[in-house]
């Protein structure tokens, strides 16, 4: 009987873990892999919608700080950040046509 605990316990244990780091990761919560029910194409859509969101806080706190500071507000760094963004959008366009819309 205290085999069998355990087990349940590492079992438990392990899907509370692999849980989290979905839910860190792509903000799905699920206590197994996601590519077990998800294709590469979905994964890579949920990675880049993360990045874009990233590249906007960015972009943000960018302009915020220069804003601040009193300087321009158009710099090399937020063209940069721009033609990234630009990139990261057009393969979520290009992945959200390939991926089936969910029912």
């Amino acid at each position: 009987m205290g085999k069998l605990l355990w087990l349940l316990l590492i079992v438990a244990l392990a899907g509370t873990s692999l849980a989290a780091y979905n839910a860190f990761r792509y903000e799905i919560v699920q206590p197994f892999p996601l590519g077990w029910n998800h294709s590469e194409d979905e994964l890579r859509l949920l990675d880049l919608e993360r990045e874009r969101r990233q590249l906007v806080a960015k972009m943000g706190s960018e302009r915020r700080a220069t804003s601040l500071a009193g300087l321009p507000l158009a710099t090399l760094e937020d063209d940069d950040l721009k033609a990234t963004l630009a990139a990261v959008d057009r393969e979520i366009a290009t992945l959200r046509a390939r991926v089936p819309a969910p029912r």
